[in-house]
């Protein structure tokens, strides 16, 4: 009986991730379901390159410093960030270009009803996102396309209540880089009625990008 939660858990990594059943949401996921996601610092926008010609904002979080000034639909069309310049489209959707120190600037050129904008924006703390139940079998989808073979073994859990803590692995070959990956991921899992209401989770993302090729540099922090 106490184990019960710790076997939904399991078994919606084994079905759903590990075999890529994604016409099983509805037995795992509650209508009510929310996503959350962790604060960072950066802009607040999420980016949609699915298209394979243009990277275009998907969606700005409230609050973050792209609140205002960038609109759903926007395309980027080159990103002025520290002492470089990213333009191509493959720059665009493969580089670090916006996260980074908290208060440095960050200039943008987009594309929106066919007439080009420039704005420089300061990086700044976003809270944690929320995605709803709509957007798993897209977000599923997008993300399983750079990962087709990813596996997820999960390590352990504790359940007390609805509550499960997990630690989990995983592991895969990125289809835009040829590299392959592993790296822990930890988190909490809210489960009611059997199926899951609530979801948050750390990634060791660091770990990730080294082992599929980004160079990440020890800033110099100059005295005022």
């Amino acid at each position: 009986m106490t184990q019960n939660k710790i076997i939904i858990l399991r078994s919606y990594f084994d079905e759903m991730i590990n075999q890529k059943q994604w016409d099983l949401i509805p037995k795992y996921f509650s209508r009510k379901f929310i996503g959350h996601g962790t604060p960072y610092v950066g802009m607040g926008v999420m980016t949609d390159d699915s298209s394979g010609k243009k990277v275009t904002i998907r969606a700005v979080f409230p609050g973050g410093p792209a609140a205002g000034k960038v609109m759903v639909k926007d395309e980027i069309i080159r990103v002025f960030d520290g002492e470089r310049t990213y333009e191509t489209f493959e720059e665009l959707r493969e580089s670090l270009w916006g996260q980074g120190v908290l208060g440095t600037p960050i200039t943008i050129w987009m594309r929106r009803d066919n007439i080009e904008h420039e704005i420089t924006l300061k990086r700044g703390l976003v809270q944690s996102f929320e995605y709803s139940y709509d957007f798993l079998e897209s977000g599923f989808r997008e993300f399983y396309k750079d990962w087709p073979d990813l596996k997820t073994h999960l390590v352990n859990a504790i359940e007390s209540g609805d509550l499960v803590a997990y630690h989990a692995e995983n592991q895969g070959t990125n289809t835009r880089y040829g590299c392959s990956a592993l790296w822990a991921e930890f988190g909490f899992v809210h489960i009611q009625g059997g199926k899951i209401t609530d979801w948050w989770s750390v990634e060791d993302t660091f770990s990730q990008f080294k082992q599929l090729g980004y160079s990440i540099h020890e800033p110099i922090i100059k005295n005022k």
